[in-house]
């Protein structure tokens, strides 16, 4: 209790206090929808930055030397999917390991027969066991910059952040009666359905490996491009909206939302 205290009026007062003009700048050039808040998520925002830095470990790996840039940048965006829950999205998350692009992770399997194989997967991204969040930075900073169509990859590795708050990466992000992940599931259909039949998605085509990716790349599309997305399927944004407690479609303007291959 004493401790929770006590971290409360850390992150309290690092919150409240100057946000440096460096970090401004960089924070306003590297992330796109920082320019769209209104004020007071726009100071909450830079509140939880500060509360970030100070709090997590950021680490260059492969050579990546890192920099404010960097960090200010990431940062920003872990915070802009935390505005309506709090920081403490983030108590879990000890390391956050930035890569000069997309790196190899390692995998095993056991075969039917019993032989254990184990390979070397390429990834951009991914959240750890061992409390560590893993990045590619070139990806980061081009959803950072709404680069990359309605992908990002910070706000696709927070989703998978959020959703294992409960023990399990499944896609289930709240308890109850389960009428959550019942609608859920019947937008997971939707999307296939659509897709099956040849039809326009708003998001890619990779959501449909698992109901934890499904939220996750739904996840930056809410973020990234919300109004395609609310076209798209009016339940799915709600339930969305609903598991981040925030509406974009409130401050992202329908003509400024991500650019598709830029």
């Amino acid at each position: 209790m004493l401790f929770s205290w006590l971290r409360s009026r850390r992150r309290r007062a690092l919150a409240a206090g100057p946000f440096p003009a460096e970090w401004e700048r960089l924070l306003v050039a590297g992330v796109r929808q920082v320019a769209w808040l209104p004020p007071d998520d726009g100071q909450l925002l830079r509140g939880m930055v500060a509360v970030l830095l100070a709090e997590k470990r950021f680490e260059g790996c492969s050579g990546l030397e890192l920099d404010d840039e960097i960090r200010v940048v990431t940062a920003g965006q872990m915070a802009l999917t935390a505005l309506g829950l709090s920081v403490d999205l983030f108590d879990r998350l000890g390391s956050v390991l930035l890569y000069p692009g997309d790196f190899k992770a390692p995998r095993s399997a056991t075969l039917g027969s019993g032989v254990d194989i184990e390979w070397r997967e390429p990834l951009e991204g991914e959240v750890s066991t061992t409390g560590a969040m893993v990045l590619s930075w070139p990806r980061v900073r081009a959803g950072g910059r709404l680069r990359d169509g309605a992908r990002a990859l910070v706000i696709h590795e927070t989703a998978h952040l959020l959703d294992g708050l409960d023990g399990e990466i499944d896609g289930a992000i709240t308890g109850g009666d389960g009428r959550w992940e019942e609608e859920f599931a019947v937008c997971r259909d939707h999307y296939a359905e659509v897709l099956d039949e040849g039809r326009a998605v708003p998001f890619d085509d990779y959501a449909t490996t698992s109901p934890a990716e499904f939220f996750a790349v739904a996840s930056e599309c809410f973020f990234q491009d919300p109004h395609p997305l609310w076209r798209f399927d009016h339940t799915l944004y709600d339930l969305l909206a609903m598991a981040w407690r925030q509406d974009p479609r409130r401050r992202v303007p329908a003509s400024g939302g991500a650019r598709r291959g830029g």
